[in-house]
């Protein structure tokens, strides 16, 4: 009798828990599935600086899609340097388990996410557009938009598709706007650089002397600041004729002299501030239905900050209508996780931009 009476307790209690969960089943789980493909490119073929023509592409698929035949809107996400789409998809930033959180919780609609694969031999890309470093916006608008849209049920029109990126990524999400009209109705970018100048001299800024006598990345590579700026001028002053790193710099080295070339800054200018290219794409951003940029107040360089101040009123003066935002942070600590700023700010900005364009 001793071994009865705990053998029919332990069936009382599986038939009670069996009960229960007949009577309150579990919710189930929602997970999305993240698939990638390689896409071999022939915009980015035969660079200076040797980026290999095949891109490794993630793309997150909503829980359902398998086994549907149903069209969703498409969020392009642009990742920053010193960065992958690996890491972007995974625990690092959590994009998609806060994906899968978000559409279980009604927060934002069933969508698909694309992150393209923008990373180079070195730190990665400033979104550039030429033969030294790679024609990356290009390569996203004649090649990853379409092979996107023809493998997957996507709602193929700028009304249903986003574009939004970090911190190099929120300047290339711009740049893509402003240079791209009619293939994205909005844009959110998360504390981009370059869309106006700071404050201090170019002379302060990288070791310009290292910057002229180096000869390969690993010396520059002493301070992160000379890689960027190295970067910088590959993408926006490039010059097949000068190697090993094939770019004009601003300030050059002549006759043990540090001199600043005026040209080379005019030209950088023009060709990587926002603000530059403003007057003549204002009319495509006033045609867009969202846009959106913010950036954290206590980023170590003030330049980003001022520079977004001063853009954002730029905007203003041109009659672009958008929401920008200064936040208590800095450019990389309030994004991530499950309360961090994509949940509370990209997701309602998405749920707007996609309703509404039904």
């Amino acid at each position: 009798m001793r071994h009865i009476q705990p053998l029919f307790h332990t069936i009382a209690r599986w038939l009670l828990a069996g009960l229960f969960y007949l009577l309150f089943p579990m919710p189930p789980l929602y997970a999305g599935e993240v698939e990638t493909f390689t896409l071999q490119s022939e915009v980015l073929q035969g660079t200076l600086v040797g980026v290999n023509p095949e891109r490794e592409i993630r793309v997150y698929l909503p829980d359902g899609y398998q086994r549907g035949r149903q069209r969703y809107p498409v969020m392009y996400y642009l990742h920053n340097a010193w960065w992958d789409n690996i890491r972007l998809f995974g625990d690092e930033s959590g994009l998609k388990s806060l994906l899968d959180l978000g559409i279980k919780n009604g927060e934002i609609p069933p969508m698909i996410v694309v992150a393209g694969d923008f990373r180079t031999p070195r730190i990665g890309c400033f979104f550039g557009n030429n033969p030294v470093n790679g024609r990356w916006r290009d390569h996203i608008h004649d090649e990853l938009m379409p092979e996107v849209d023809r493998r997957y049920r996507t709602q193929a029109s700028a009304s249903q598709r986003v574009i939004a990126g970090d911190f190099f990524g929120g300047y290339g999400a711009l740049r893509m706007v402003m240079e791209y009209p009619g293939a994205f109705d909005s844009v959110y970018s998360m504390h981009p650089v370059a869309t106006d100048s700071g404050e201090r001299s170019i002379l302060a800024l990288p070791d310009w002397r290292l910057m002229n006598t180096a000869q390969s990345w690993e010396e520059l590579d002493v301070d992160v600041i000379n890689a960027i700026f190295m970067l910088m001028a590959q993408s926006f002053t490039p010059n097949p004729n000068t190697p090993p790193f094939y770019a004009d710099l601003m300030v050059e080295l002549i006759d043990d002299e540090l001199v600043i070339n005026a040209d080379h800054v005019k030209r950088l200018r023009a060709n990587f501030l926002l603000r530059e290219r403003l007057p003549d794409t204002a009319h495509a951003l006033r045609n867009m239905k969202y846009i959106k940029l913010d950036w954290g107040r206590n980023d170590n360089n003030p330049d980003h900050v001022e520079g977004n101040q001063k853009f954002t009123r730029m905007l203003n003066t041109y009659g672009v209508d958008h929401e920008a935002e200064e936040f208590d942070g800095g450019p990389f600590d309030r994004y991530w996780g499950e309360d961090g700023r994509v949940r509370t700010e990209l997701f309602p900005f998405l749920r707007r931009a996609f309703l509404d364009g039904e």
